[in-house]
């Protein structure tokens, strides 16, 4: 089970706009993840061009672990409350691999808003802000290209930053008004991954860096959303349960296309 995240927790986003949150994943979900991401983005000692120094793979996931696990309870209730509503959406995010050889841009630091929202940042309320969640399942050393990250206090004053070191299993969630940077990869061998998403209020359509209304005949899609409750659909951007979208004739297309999919739920 992950880390129950406090006030505490919220009270510290509050103040620096990013929180470190040691061993969030139990071993069981670490290690799960961790296996997934190395099945879709291959370790340095697997990678046959060794001149490549950063991959990427994006939602939906062919591994169904990591679509499943975007439904993490505990980061889905910090989200609703930091966003001040119970209706929230998943903002598409990646599973990201450094490599030897990959340069960051410590000394320049950037805020995800920029290509997250067509609004400016609103810095006196919170809600317009999406709440990012960022997963290491795997250690993070100084030396593996470690995410750097200031508090509200520090400006754009890389020299304050901290840097993201921490044990596999630990996680970052940070506002869309954070200022952040990406560190040099300087070993020689080995790989330092990243899994992340971002959650979003559902009323705000104007947020997110990618949207997914493109993927609804993906395989990989149509057996995740196939599987899941009524309730876990709408953090999809499906419809609830009594919406006038919902009759025999469009619950029976939606079974074909999302295997799995019980009409009788929506017909209660």
């Amino acid at each position: 089970m992950s880390i129950i995240l406090t006030h505490d927790h919220f009270a510290k986003l509050e103040r620096d706009s990013y929180i470190i949150v040691h061993n969030f994943l139990s071993e069981t979900e670490r290690s799960e993840i961790a296996v997934a991401i190395r099945r879709i983005l291959p370790p340095w000692s697997d990678l046959e061009d060794k001149t490549k120094t950063s991959d990427a793979a994006y939602f939906p996931y062919k591994e169904q672990c990591l679509n499943r696990a975007i439904l993490n309870r505990e980061c889905i209730r910090f989200a609703q409350k930091w966003l001040g509503t119970k209706k929230i959406h998943y903002r598409p995010g990646l599973a990201l691999v450094r490599y030897p050889g990959f340069k960051g841009y410590s000394n320049k630091p950037h805020m995800d808003n920029g290509n997250n929202s067509l609004l400016p940042p609103n810095e006196l309320d919170q809600s317009h802000g999406q709440l990012n969640f960022w997963f290491y399942p795997e250690d993070v050393a100084e030396d593996q290209a470690p995410t750097y990250l200031l508090k509200k206090s520090d400006g754009q004053d890389m020299g304050r930053a901290k840097k993201f070191v921490a044990p596999g299993g630990s996680l970052a969630i940070f506002t869309n008004y954070n200022w952040h940077s990406a560190g040099d990869y300087l070993r020689d061998d080995g790989q330092r991954y990243v899994w992340k998403f971002a959650y979003g209020r559902a009323d705000h359509p104007w947020e997110g860096v990618l949207h997914y209304t493109n993927v609804g005949q993906s395989p990989h899609f149509r057996h995740f959303i196939g599987l899941l409750t009524p309730k876990e659909r709408e953090f999809f951007r499906f419809p609830p349960v009594g919406h006038p979208y919902y009759t025999l004739q469009t619950l029976q297309a939606l079974s074909k296309q999302y295997p799995g999919w019980d009409k009788k739920e929506y017909l209660k």
